[in-house]
């Protein structure tokens, strides 16, 4: 696949951030657990990264305005890296708060920055190419960060250590490329009740999928280490990778479906798929690590995969020049969602239920939203299929790459130095 020379470095930065992010995936849930934490409170920590993620979205594009791509990068990298190894060192709860609040407003200007910088460097024809590679080597990161600690035998407190040190070395290739740094962006935001007016089948779609996903995944780690105590981090990173996999797999053919369906039916259908599996997690919840790998492979393939859809449905709903501040709108809704999302995770998983209390939470969820928009695709007749954005196969961390950019014209060449 080709890779644009300008963007090698976003490339390399996201894999290092990527990992870090997996390390702490699953070593932040199981430090807690071990710790002795309440349900509640571990969801309370969760919801303060969602909290922070959405501060971090709204201020990051003023932020790269005022200091430009590399500053930024190098402030919001060099904090997080700080955050993460807080955490070492102290256990109380309202330190954790307040480092996992920094880390989510870092991550989402991490993210903004090597976004904005990708959009930036490539042109529209080709962009395809290397947002898929973006993404195959953040979920890539992801799966690999867990491993790191599970095959070292690190403790818990050693894993924010390694977690802070792929951070800062996620700041080298960002710092030392040679190449231009891209133009400073322009853009508005837009308030989630205006996605609600355009695609509101979008919009709860963004919501559910953080409140969902982000509560369950707050909480899969101590799940699986109850599975197979002995291998403790073990299960927790094979059971987290399989989730990250699976989603990986299937994202870009359920988006290729997308683009000839109804896109409400193909969220309907996901979800729902998700609500069964979450189903079959609560009903056999004690399964051993092998089924439990494969049923939450399952719940990830559908519940993970969802959240692309509604971005490319959103694109479709939208007029061209609102499809910046409608991304935008969509990764907020998105963060609303995921700071609610682990806080009712929580008091469900401490509850008499357990880890059935969770997986209800998920069913619930998308039983919730496979209905709503069954309902819509009824109300609404859907957008012609020539006048559909070309889906793009998108995390639920991810704005800028939304940004469907009109073509280049001649007036405004994209210099070969810059690619």
């Amino acid at each position: 696949m080709l890779i644009y020379r300008n963007v090698g470095a976003v490339l390399g930065g996201a894999l290092l951030l990527q990992i870090s992010v997996g390390v702490l995936g699953v070593s932040l849930p199981l430090a807690m657990a071990a710790a002795g934490w309440s349900g509640s409170t571990i969801g309370l920590v969760a919801a303060a990264y969602g909290a922070g993620f959405m501060a971090g979205a709204w201020i990051a594009p003023g932020s790269i305005r005022r200091i430009g791509h590399i500053r930024a990068y190098a402030a919001f990298a060099g904090l997080s890296a700080a955050l993460i190894l807080m955490l070492a060192l102290e256990s109380h709860v309202v330190w954790w708060l307040a480092a996992r609040f920094g880390f989510g407003l870092c991550t989402a200007g991490l993210f903004a920055v090597a976004e904005s910088w990708i959009a930036d460097a490539t042109p529209s024809q080709r962009r395809g190419a290397v947002i898929s590679a973006y993404q195959i080597i953040g979920r890539a990161g992801l799966i690999l960060g867990p491993f790191i600690i599970a095959l070292s035998g690190l403790e818990l407190t050693q894993s924010f250590i390694v977690a802070g040190i792929f951070l800062a070395l996620a700041l080298v290739p960002m710092t030392v490329t040679r190449r231009a740094q891209p133009s400073i962006p322009d853009g508005e935001r837009a308030p989630p009740w205006r996605l609600f007016a355009i695609a509101p089948t979008a919009a709860v779609a963004a919501f559910a999928a953080g409140l969902v996903n982000s509560g369950l995944l707050a909480f899969v780690p101590i799940w699986a280490d109850s599975l197979d105590p002995a291998r403790a981090t073990g299960a927790a990173a094979l059971i987290m990778a399989v989730i990250y996999g699976t989603s990986m797999i299937v994202q870009w053919p359920v988006g290729r479906v997308s683009d000839k369906l109804d896109r409400r039916l193909v969220i309907a259908v996901s979800a729902g798929l998700a609500a069964i599996m979450a189903g079959v997690l609560a009903l056999f919840s004690t399964p051993g690590l092998l089924w439990g790998a494969v049923m939450a492979g399952a719940w990830g393939a559908a519940s993970l995969c969802y959240y692309g859809v509604a971005v490319a449905h959103a694109a479709d709903r939208a007029k061209v020049e609102e499809l910046p501040a409608i991304a935008s709108g969509v990764l907020l809704l998105w963060a609303a969602g995921s700071m609610v999302g682990p806080l009712i995770a929580g008091f469900a998983y401490e509850s008499p239920l357990a880890s059935r209390g969770l997986f209800l939470v998920g069913l619930a969820g998308n039983l919730a939203l496979c209905v709503f928009a069954l309902l819509r695709s009824r109300a609404r007749v859907a957008v012609p299929r020539e006048e559909r954005e070309p889906f793009v196969n998108l995390m639920a961390t991810s704005a800028e790459l939304a940004e469907i950019d009109p073509p280049e014209t001649e007036d405004a060449p994209r210099r070969e130095e810059d690619i």
